[in-house]
């Protein structure tokens, strides 16, 4: 420990400050799925006229204009 210098109030911040650490990234992640949940609720949501809310094409081969003449 002396050659570290580490004293039981410096370890004990340190302590302090990784929990801190560790319950705001969690918080943060809820969040982040909490958003991600209501966006995709939202998008599958159907519109009165049985319209689908607009999606972005999909990679890959598709039917269009442009495709495969």
């Amino acid at each position: 420990m002396e050659a570290l210098d580490l004293t039981t109030d410096r370890l004990r911040r340190l302590q302090e400050a990784a929990t801190k650490m560790v319950n705001d990234a969690r918080a943060r992640a809820d969040r982040v799925l909490a958003d991600r949940t209501a966006a995709q609720a939202d998008a599958d949501v159907v519109r009165p006229d049985d319209q689908q809310a607009h999606r972005p094409q999909q990679p890959g081969p598709h039917r269009g204009r442009e495709a495969g003449h």
